[in-house]
Order: C-alpha cells, then structure tokens, then sequence
C-alpha cells in the first residue's frame, strides 16, 4: 500500500479564521524571541500557487490557527483536501508556502509527511519563527523528515517578515518596522535549525553515472534552497532573483541584511555533455559560497572546461584568493565570474584580493541586461523574458568605471585587457 494521508479520509474540514491578522496578533505571534512565553497558540498563514510557465499564480491565502485542541498544520490539511485539493487538476504543479509562528510538532510533521508522500504533484515551503522543543529528538528527526520528502524548512529571515507583514497583515498601509533584536534571533533559530538539518545533507553516493553526487540543500544550510540531483536544477524564485541580484546600492542596513551572497555556476564541457548547473547560498559565520563552489568543482576532478559564476557580491579575500589559487593549479580552465554588487570595494584588502583573481587569468566583470537575462534563464525561469528593473544598465555601467578604477590604481588595465584574446573553446589539434 502507499502512503496513508490523514485529510484524504477525514471528512471535518476547518475553515481559515480569516485572510488578514491584526498588527497586535502578528507582533506577539510572530515575534522570533528565542524564549516565547505564553505563546501557545500556532499560526499559520498560508499561500497556495500554480506553477505557471509565465510566472507563480495565487489561488488562497489565508490564515489557520489551533481549534478544538487540532493544530493549525492538520487544520489546513483538512481544509485543503476538502475545498482545495479536488478542484486542483493533478497534471498540474502547485507551490504551497506556510509562515509559522512555531516550526510542526513531531506529530504534525508526521502527518505533512503524509500528505506530501501521496501528493506528488505538491511543493511545500515552511518558513518558521521560532522552533518548536527542538531539544526533542522525534521533532528533530521529523523536521530532517520533511526535508529528505522535499519540502523547504528554514527560519523566518527578514525577508519573510516583511512578506508576511505585506499579505496576512491588516497593516493600514504601514510599512514593516523590525522590532528590537529580530536579525540577532533570526541568526539564533538559523543555527539551530541547520544543527537539527545538517546530517539530511551528508553526501551519498550516487546511483547515476553523473559526476555529481546526489545532494539535497536549502535555505540556513551551508549551500542553496536547490536540490541538485545530478543534471536536475530546482529554479529560483522569480521574487527571490529581483531581490537578491538587485545591483542598486543598498541605502539601509536592515535591506543590507536580508540580502544574501548567492553564487549561481554553470560548467560547459568540451566532450558534448549537457551543461551542469547549480546555485550556492553562503551561511554567516560559515564557509562561503565560493569555498563551496570549489570543493564541488575539486572533487569533479574537471579540467578543459568553461564556468561562469554569477554573483550577488564580490567575492572577500580570503575567496578570492583561494580562487586565485584553484585557477592558477587548474591553467586549462576558464573562469568567468559576474558579480550583480561589489562587496566592500573602497578596502584596500577586497581590492587585492579581485587583483589576485585577475592575475590568476580569471574574468571579472560586473553582470549587464545580458547577464542578468543568461543568470534568468538558467537559474530562475527559462519560459518568461527577463524584465528588467529600472535603471538597470545605468547601475551597471556605473559600478563597471569604479571596478575599472580599482583595476587602473594597481595597474593591472594592460593584464585584463589581454583577457579578451583568450579562446574559450577546446584546444586546437
């Protein structure tokens, strides 16, 4: 038999208590403390999406919380079994996204496990505020559950607030002011988390004859929100790309904040394979993107093939010099690296560490319209035109004369320049 899912038989469906919540109700809920006192009750706001090849169509938001002692997770499966699931055509892909003022107990992860076992053709993104007695082993395994099954688990960064506050909010029209600490306890739920998701994400060999081992990663892990399961690639998200690639200068640290180092490759090999791609997510105060990218890349053990790397900030020095040092052991590989931001560009150390990538052979050069429109159709949606933001090329070129100006004060201009003479293709016989 296949796997039994509860709201498939379960004939009481609970309604959404409304599709906004009260300023008052979100603050106290929602607030990512890590030690929340009488805060019993879980809500949970939720958005459901078809996956369409122009871009993700809403069809229900809403809110659930606890009744009649039924957490707000196994309220929401019965609703959506019974108004939901029968009208959804089951050819079709859909996107369901929770935000949480508690990550599942054991027994609803149970449950959603279910649900996600017999509906093949539904994703499930769980974005939390706080973490539900995680000291408890059965919650741990069943959080690392849900991911191995597919769905998204990851704390409520910024970012989400933000969205939540915008959607499920009965805001006024204000906008959303971060109460006192919620980065440093975003930071705190983070580690946790990944503590409880790290051992999902041990490599295993691979059954495939694909170079890549199969690896599943996401959000507050060490790498991406991608699964990359041997040429396979899950997309960005359209609103994730406009937000983290945006290459406008950041003029607030709390957006500075909720803007993370992306880095998007693709490997182009001269034998006729179809090209490998992949996205990384750096975690603060772990390894970096780019570190990441070079242990996968080692252990491919690569050579006579072309990279492009698409960026959302430069690469630190530390990075850059470990790139440096891979390519100039590597001479037969070209590496092509985009950045959308410069990272800390007035440093005199940040300048010397793109000096020692540009030394090493390596490209460097700031993403334009056609960078950003290759990055879109490769990482995010190859269906849908890319439509630029506003003033995109004029922020291009502007932040192009002063990676122009770093190259000039350590002259390095003629080396760079000479770049351009490179062939990029397989060697000639």
């Amino acid at each position: 038999m296949g796997p039994f899912c509860l709201g498939c038989s379960h004939r009481k469906c609970y309604s959404p208590i409304r599709n906004l919540i009260s300023q008052e109700t979100f603050k106290f809920h929602f607030k990512n403390l890590r030690y929340a006192i009488d805060r019993k009750d879980t809500f949970l706001c939720y958005e459901v999406t078809r996956k369409d090849c122009d871009s993700p169509v809403s069809l229900h938001h809403g809110v659930f919380k606890n009744k009649d002692n039924i957490h707000a997770e196994i309220c929401f499966l019965y609703w959506f079994h019974d108004k939901v699931l029968k009208v959804l055509s089951p050819r079709e892909e859909f996107k369901i996204t929770w935000y949480m003022s508690w990550s599942p107990c054991f027994e609803c992860a149970e449950q959603v496990l279910r649900f996600l076992a017999t509906h093949h053709n539904l994703s499930l993104d769980i974005f939390s505020s706080r973490l539900y007695n995680i000291r408890d082993p059965e919650n741990q395994q069943n959080l690392c559950r849900l991911v191995q099954e597919g769905a998204q688990v990851a704390a409520m960064d910024l970012y989400e607030f933000k969205k939540c506050w915008k959607k499920f909010v009965d805001n006024g029209g204000r906008r959303f002011r971060p109460w006192k600490k919620l980065l440093t306890n975003f930071r705190y739920q983070d580690s946790k988390l990944q503590e409880i998701l790290r051992p999902c994400y041990i490599p295993v060999p691979s059954s495939s004859s694909s170079t890549l081992s199969n690896i599943c990663l996401t959000k507050g892990l060490p790498e991406t929100r991608f699964c990359v399961e041997g040429r396979r690639v899950h997309l960005l998200s359209e609103e994730e790309f406009y937000s983290q690639f945006y290459n406008q200068r950041v003029k607030h640290l709390c957006y500075y904040h909720g803007m993370k180092p992306y880095l998007c490759y693709q490997l182009e090999q001269f034998n006729g394979q179809a090209p490998l791609k992949g996205c990384l997510l750096s975690e603060k105060g772990k390894q970096h993107a780019e570190i990441l990218f070079l242990d996968k890349i080692r252990s491919m053990e690569l050579s006579q093939v072309i990279i492009t790397c698409y960026l959302t900030w430069s690469p630190c020095p530390n990075c850059a010099w470990q790139l440096a040092a891979f390519k100039r052991d590597r001479p037969d590989l070209i590496l092509h690296i985009y950045t959308s931001r410069l990272y800390f560009h007035w440093k005199r150390p940040f300048q010397k560490g793109l000096c020692s990538l540009w030394q090493s052979g390596i490209l460097v050069d700031v993403m334009d319209l056609p960078q950003f429109t290759d990055c879109w159709t490769n990482f995010v949606n190859p269906k849908r035109p890319f439509w630029p933001w506003k003033g995109l090329e004029i922020i291009s070129r502007r932040t192009q004369r002063r990676l122009h100006r770093i190259k000039e004060s350590w002259g390095l201009q003629d080396l760079v320049n000479d770049f351009g003479n490179l062939q990029l293709g397989p060697p000639m016989s």
